[in-house]
């Protein structure tokens, strides 16, 4: 009888994330998601957000390897999507937001259609 595999050993089950930021595998390298914002907003205050797919090696953009989308989210509220086709498109998300309620961090999704969707976060400081 064959054992199901465990979600941990298969890139396309669930959300993938770095393990060690200050020792990344090639994969990670390629894939981690970086979220820059400010550290410290006021709230209702419009700010910018930038997210890359890649960090010292940008996600290669191939017809048969590339991002679909990258996805924005204060703590579980979703905030904004960027659609991207392969070969036309840089996997770089810029957006400005302005945030009404208290969250605690930036979540950003990115969809490589080979290996699955990759998770970066930061975290924030909204004051009144």
């Amino acid at each position: 009888m064959n054992k199901p595999m465990q979600c941990e050993d298969d890139l396309l089950c669930g959300v993938n994330t770095v393990a060690d930021m200050e020792n990344m595998t090639s994969l990670e390298k390629e894939h981690v998601v970086v979220i820059s914002a400010p550290e410290h907003i006021r709230a209702n205050e419009p700010f910018d957000v930038t997210i890359e797919v890649g960090e010292h090696m940008s996600h290669r953009i191939e017809p048969t390897h590339y991002l679909d989308f990258i996805d924005l989210y204060a703590d579980d509220t979703y905030i904004a999507r960027l659609g991207l086709t392969p070969l036309a498109t840089s996997p770089i998300m810029r957006v400005r937001v302005s945030l009404t309620h208290i969250h605690d961090t930036l979540r950003a999704f990115a969809h490589c259609n080979i290996h699955g969707t990759w998770e970066g976060r930061m975290q924030i400081h909204i004051s009144e």
